[in-house]
């Protein structure tokens, strides 16, 4: 059971990531996550799509680090 959790949460890990990459690079070009990916212009402004997709992937992965930590007991 915690191995289908841990897929899910992989899963829902990648696709929030590429959400939050394209954004990134939409707005600051091919190089925009290596310059800006852990800086605030990453984040975005808020109410941005870049926000919501920089909250969906902090999100994602909080949750995949937690099904991590359990199924490493």
């Amino acid at each position: 059971m915690q191995m289908n959790r841990l897929a899910e949460t992989e899963a829902a890990l990648a696709y929030t990531d590429r959400a939050w990459r394209s954004e990134i690079m939409r707005r600051y070009g091919p190089d925009g996550v290596l310059h800006f990916g852990y800086s605030q212009e990453g984040r975005g402004e808020d109410g941005t799509p870049m926000r919501r997709a920089y909250e969906a992937r902090r999100t994602a992965v909080a949750l995949w680090r937690h099904e991590r930590r359990i199924g490493s007991r």
